[in-house]
């Protein structure tokens, strides 16, 4: 067993192969009642010892914007590997996270990785998916975070009701208070508190590029990598308020009435959920929820104009972010077939689906040129390929640039692009959405090659990683030497079996895109 004294009290890990682990931490007070409504309140101490030993209940768990779909058996194996099918134990004490050291000794003052998990902002928890050994083995204090989901945290409905009452980006505001968190205890924990980064997949993506922008965060991290996600999930807090107040109304609730809100119990939660996503996605008129009706992606992001989140991140980065912070960002080349596995159905039409809700991203909004100049650059191509490229560039690809060009633009040396290119051994996955957490944390089995290459990569995608956490550059031993990004060159660091820099990957798709000056 290991011990370490915080300023709130005294807890008990365990030391598992050299490291000190520590799970189930709780950084705010339990989401019960009304709480579960407000903003998060700092852990009251403890008296004695508490036991960090297990991982703690997950936040309230979501299906996935309210609807869920019975997946065939050829796809499970990949959405059970990659965890998106894999139901979590939840409860109210949730705001927790765990911590993985190598070393508790406060003067030891190591570089500090926070992760924040994925899963659409409506599913996912800090557990043993997200194993933060590999890091702490390799001198690194790893720390894996919780925060609300679905309309628990992105049901945003400031000045619906009295006081802080259904405040804005509470999920955001979690996240806020467990760095804060970080910044008063991780010394105890061997950790240096003005050398912090965070990293995420996914939604936990989405997530970094709005605490990047958010002035709330300033003082909070120094890096930040975002993998796999898109900056512009979010939205003015105007639009988000009106559907709010009209999904509440679907379960009974009329804004100012707090007591009908602190009543509703799990079922009438998930079915506010569901309200939510089906106004986004059927508003008549077409435009009635302003942004999130046109674009729809963003019902479950951050409210804009708001103290969070005064300015969307495309629009904030150009003038420098708060934090001034170095980036690391990049996709999958294949995060996009995601979508042809996700409906019951031939994948081409399931990914032709998911293309309507994304034409806003679209040049023109014209989705059948799209696919057409799709066609003539990737020559013998299947369909379903051609479908799976436009939506990954719509929604990932294109989106990612054009952060990193914002950023990059007013921080100088400090922007980093790359591109996953390693193929899941699963027959038809591709370098798919969530195949670099399964290099990263090694918890995804049945997805990966199991040879020397694999494990190479493995290695330098992890020591890229810490090598920039520590130090604001990324290397890693057999990879090339990787230049900051800018506009001229556009270098990309491409991950893969025999890992390349690129200047200006795919330049006839991007080009297609007019990625410079755009904000998808």
């Amino acid at each position: 067993m290991t011990t370490v004294q915080l300023e709130v009290g005294a807890l008990r890990g365990r030391i598992e192969q050299g490291n000190h682990v520590f799970r189930g931490i709780p950084y705010a007070e339990p989401l019960t009642g009304l709480a579960r409504w407000l903003p998060p309140q700092p852990r009251q101490p403890w008296q004695g010892v508490r036991d960090a030993l297990e991982y703690g209940p997950a936040c309230m768990q979501f299906s996935g914007g309210g609807f869920v779909f019975p997946f065939p058996q050829s796809r499970r194996r990949y959405f059970m590997a990659t965890g998106g099918g894999r139901p979590a134990r939840d409860g109210d004490d949730s705001l927790l996270l765990n911590v993985w050291s190598p070393d508790v000794d406060r003067k030891a003052r190591l570089p500090v990785m926070v992760w924040i998990h994925g899963g659409g902002f409506a599913q996912g928890a800090a557990n043993a998916f997200y194993d933060g050994a590999p890091f702490a083995s390799r001198g690194v204090v790893c720390i894996a975070i919780q925060y609300r989901l679905g309309a628990a945290g992105f049901l945003h409905g400031s000045g619906l009701f009295e006081g802080e009452v259904c405040a804005d980006n509470r999920a955001f505001l979690d996240q806020i208070e467990a760095l804060r968190w970080v910044q008063q205890h991780i010394e105890a924990f061997g950790g240096d508190p003005g050398n912090v980064t965070l990293f995420g997949e996914s939604a936990g993506a989405f997530a970094i590029y709005q605490l990047a922008a958010s002035p709330k965060a300033k003082g909070l991290f120094k890096r930040a990598i975002a993998m796999g996600g898109m900056a512009g999930t979010c939205a003015p807090a105007a639009d988000y308020h009106r559907l709010s107040r009209d999904a509440l109304a679907d379960v009974g609730v009329k804004a100012g009435d707090v007591q009908a809100l602190a009543a509703l119990d799990r079922k009438q939660i998930q079915t506010l959920q569901k309200a939510m996503a089906r106004r986004v996605f059927k508003a008549r008129p077409a435009d009635q929820y302003g942004r999130l009706s046109r674009e729809k992606v963003g019902f479950f992001g951050a409210a804009t104009g708001t103290d969070f989140l005064p300015q969307a991140p495309l629009d904030a980065y150009p003038q420098g972010t708060p934090n001034d912070i170095d980036l690391m960002l990049g996709t999958c080349a294949h995060d996009g077939r995601l979508f042809s596995l996700m409906l019951p159905m031939l994948p081409s039409l399931s990914a032709r689906l998911f293309s309507k809700n994304f034409i806003e991203f679209v040049p023109g909004r014209d989705l059948p040129a799209a696919w057409d100049f799709y066609r003539q650059q990737m020559q013998g191509a299947s369909e379903r390929e051609v479908l799976d490229q436009v939506n990954n560039d719509a929604f990932y690809r294109m989106p990612t640039l054009a952060a990193a060009e914002a950023h990059a633009g007013a921080h100088p040396g400090k922007t980093w692009h790359y591109q996953l290119d390693y193929v899941s051994v699963v027959k038809g996955l591709g370098a798919i959405h969530g195949i670099d957490v399964a290099l990263l944390f090694g918890t995804c089995h049945g997805v990966l090659a199991d040879d020397a290459e694999t494990a190479q990569l493995t290695e330098q995608l992890r020591r890229a990683m810490i090598s920039f956490a520590t130090s604001g550059r990324p290397a890693a031993k057999g990879l090339p030497e990787w230049t900051p990004f800018e506009r001229a060159s556009r270098p990309t660091l491409v991950f893969d079996r025999r890992s390349r820099l690129a200047s200006d990957l795919d330049a006839p798709l991007r080009k297609f895109w007019q990625t410079e000056g755009s904000t998808p």
